[in-house]
């Protein structure tokens, strides 16, 4: 058996046997198939034993449907689909970490001029949980460079090591600090 006739996923055999993922799942757990790698003949044989008189309906979903991507499908609109389905549900977990309520009490705290680093502490929140939830929700970022900008210190000079070094997180101070890193701060912030 060479290489390019094995298969060594369950979605790959699910794709080569005509099934979906938890049937070829279920043939492992019940023992009728060893661990991967397979052939394509091994899993013919194991799809027939199992349903000798053939009344597989196969999956019937519509392409770019989870129903369609579950049972093995990755043509482009599945992939699309995937694609989109999984960004959302980062979107929605980045507003659970970081729920409306805590971010006015953030807002509020840096127009108090309290440095930013010392409030995300005392909030007990990450930069990553603030400045992840920028990239998806622009009302957000806008507040936050507001407010930021609005508390910067007048006593520094912004864009430089020195004032990011001072705790300063102004668009500027930031813009720098991603270019001193080598980071494509465009990725990152509106």
């Amino acid at each position: 058996m060479s290489r390019s006739e094995e298969v060594t996923s369950v979605r790959q055999a699910a794709a080569a046997s005509g099934v979906s993922p938890p049937v070829v799942r279920r043939w492992l757990s019940l023992g009728l198939i060893p661990g991967p790698p397979w052939t394509r003949a091994q899993l013919l044989e194991v799809r027939d034993l199992t349903d000798p008189e053939g009344r597989r309906r196969g999956n019937r979903g519509a392409h770019g449907t989870i129903t369609r991507w579950n049972a093995g499908c990755s043509c482009t609109r599945c992939r699309q689909y995937q694609s989109e389905a999984a960004r959302a549900r980062g979107r929605a977990r980045a507003r659970q970490r970081l729920p409306i309520q805590m971010r006015q009490q953030l807002l509020n705290a840096i127009h108090d001029g309290r440095p930013f680093r010392t409030v995300l502490h005392d909030l007990g929140l990450t930069s990553n949980q603030v400045w992840g939830l920028t990239k998806t929700d622009q009302e957000w970022a806008e507040k936050l460079d507001t407010a930021l900008n609005a508390a910067r210190r007048s006593d520094l000079k912004h864009g430089t090591n020195a004032a990011y070094k001072h705790g300063c997180v102004c668009h500027e101070c930031r813009e720098h600090q991603s270019i001193r890193m080598g980071r494509n701060l465009e990725r990152r912030t509106p």
